[in-house]
């Protein structure tokens, strides 16, 4: 009995020892997580609504010396004055390079475009001509651009920038100029084709997480002109050329995934 009261006091001295110098010890710091700073840099890709519009255009370019005198009278207008309008929305996917406060990469964008003007002049007749009833359509059906972008990082997680390079879309484009009765005049032209141009704009984006960027951007589109031949099978050899530009505006709203 008495060996086993010898161990246990041993035991517990023991125990008692090392609970005051544990005691004793420093007591460690939490350790803070470590911060990522945040980075424009990588790849990213996303989706993007808006709308665009345009300047009036469907000028009289050419047009017969046999029609020289209806168009000094009215009966064929100097211009359509098309104005067009309308929703757009498509996908981008780009890429970012970042060196200090200096972020800039490329990117590229497809676009469904709602995108569209008509017209309407009307000529009372007069001065030895009838009524003229004249027409104007213009349409962007789709376009895209591919552009070089370049900005400044703005603490925490704001960019500002300024993008421009290369655009070109799908484009439809018809006029009329007919007269009452037709048989003095039923001049008709359409045309549909890819026209290649250029763009530079501007835009504001924010990272809402290290993944997720919203965008607000504003873009100049100039896709060219188009001439539209107006013809009449009852006057052969006898043409007005009405010439449309493909100068929109566009602004839109954009939400991507950076991975």
């Amino acid at each position: 009995m008495n060996k086993i009261a010898s161990v246990a006091a041993t035991i517990l001295a023991f125990g008692f020892v090392t609970s005051a110098t544990a005691a004793d010890m420093p007591t460690k710091a939490p350790v803070a997580p470590m911060v990522i700073p945040f980075s424009w840099a990588g790849l990213y890709a996303g989706v993007n609504l808006g709308g665009g519009w345009g300047t009036s255009t469907g000028d009289l370019d050419s047009f017969s010396a046999s029609l020289a005198p209806a168009v000094a009278g009215g009966a064929v207008p100097a211009s359509l004055g098309t104005k067009s309008s309308g929703v757009i929305g498509g996908a981008q996917i780009g890429y970012n390079w970042q060196s200090g406060s200096l972020v800039w990469g490329v990117e590229t964008d497809i676009q469904g475009s709602g995108i569209r003007g008509t017209s309407t002049v009307n000529f009372a007749g007069g001065g030895g001509f009838v009524p003229t009833v004249s027409t104007g359509e213009e349409k962007i059906t789709w376009f895209g651009t591919a552009r070089l972008r370049g900005g400044f990082a703005i603490a925490p997680r704001g960019l500002i920038y300024a993008t421009g390079g290369f655009a070109y879309g799908g484009v439809q484009n018809s006029a009329s100029v007919v007269g009452n009765p037709t048989t003095s005049g039923n001049f008709t032209g359409s045309t549909s084709t890819t026209k290649g141009g250029w763009t530079v704009g501007a835009g504001t984006e924010w990272a809402v997480t290290n993944n997720w960027l919203v965008r607000a951007e504003y873009l100049y589109i100039d896709l060219g002109s188009t001439t539209v031949a107006l013809t009449d099978p009852q006057f052969p050899g006898s043409f007005i050329n009405y010439r449309f530009r493909h100068r929109d505006n566009i602004l839109r709203a954009a939400l991507s995934y950076k991975f």
